[in-house]
C-alpha cells in the first residue's frame, strides 16, 4: 500500500499534467517552481537530510487553490496506475477501504500531535451504508483511528477503533471530535451552550471536566468522529 506522501506525489504529478507544466501549477497555487521540484523529486532537507514530503496544511491549500474537495490530495482513488480502493468481495457488494492511521486521539490527557498522516492500512467500509447511515462530507474523507483512554469510557473504551470525518473543520454541532491544542490532540465531546459558546467535556463521570471554548487557547478542530468500531454510531 502506498504511502500518503506517495498518493500526494502522484495526485501533484496529475495537477502538472492538467495545468501543462509544473510552472503554471506553481502559479496557480502561489507556489514557487523549486517548491513544486522539491516535492515532486523528494529532495532532501539541508538540515534533517531526510526527502521533503508534501505536508497536510501544504494539501489543503492545493486542494482549496484549485477547487478541489478536502481530503483529495490524500485519496488514491482515481490516481492513474494505481489499484483502485473500492472492489467487489459479495455479489452486489462493494466495499471501500477506508485508510487507518498510525496517528491516535487521546480521551484523556492527549497524545502528541504526529502532525502528518502516516496509514499503516486500510480497513473495509459499505460505501452505501457509510453514505445512508452516517452521512460524511465525503467518502475520501473518512479515516480510522485509535482512540485511548478511559475518559470517553460508555461511549467508546481505550483501544477501540474510530471511524473519523476529516472534512469537518469546525463543532458546528453538538458530537464528539479530535480535537489539537498545545501540540497534542483529544477525542472529546463538544456541546453548544445557550449563551452560544462550545464546551469540552468527557463522558466519563469519574474523570468528567468541562472545558469552554471562548478564544483564549487555539482549537483546532481535526475531524468528528461518526462511528466507534464496537458498533457505536455517535
Amino acid at each position: 500500500m502506498k504511502t500518503i506522501e506517495e498518493i500526494r506525489r502522484l495526485r501533484l504529478e496529475e495537477l502538472v499534467q492538467e495545468q501543462g507544466s509544473a510552472a503554471r501549477l506553481a502559479r496557480a497555487i502561489d507556489k514557487s517552481p523549486a517548491q513544486i521540484s522539491q516535492w515532486l523529486n523528494r529532495s532532501p532537507d539541508s538540515k534533517t537530510g531526510r526527502p521533503r514530503a508534501m505536508g497536510g496544511t501544504a494539501a489543503r491549500e492545493i486542494e482549496a487553490a484549485l477547487g478541489k474537495p478536502s481530503g483529495w490530495m490524500d485519496n488514491i482513488d482515481g490516481v492513474a496506475g494505481t489499484p483502485q480502493p473500492t472492489t467487489s468481495f459479495l455479489p452486489g457488494f462493494e466495499k471501500l477501504a477506508v485508510p487507518l492511521l498510525a496517528n491516535s486521539g487521546s480521551m484523556g490527557a492527549g497524545d502528541e500531535d504526529m502532525g502528518e498522516e502516516v496509514m499503516t492500512g486500510a480497513l473495509p467500509v459499505s460505501p452505501e451504508w457509510a453514505q445512508r447511515t452516517l452521512k460524511p462530507t465525503g467518502l475520501q474523507n473518512l479515516r480510522f483511528i485509535h482512540g485511548y483512554g478511559d475518559s470517553m469510557k460508555g461511549t467508546f473504551e481505550d483501544g477501540d477503533i474510530l471511524l473519523v470525518d476529516i472534512g469537518v473543520q469546525e463543532p458546528k454541532i453538538d458530537g464528539v471530535y479530535v480535537l489539537e491544542a498545545n501540540e497534542r490532540v483529544y477525542i472529546k465531546r463538544v456541546r453548544q451552550r445557550m449563551d452560544g459558546t462550545f464546551e469540552i467535556s468527557s463522558d466519563n463521570p469519574k474523570v468528567r471536566t468541562v472545558d469552554v471554548l471562548d478564544g483564549s487557547i487555539e482549537v483546532k478542530c481535526r475531524g468528528r468522529v461518526l462511528w466507534a468500531w464496537n458498533g457505536v454510531k455517535l
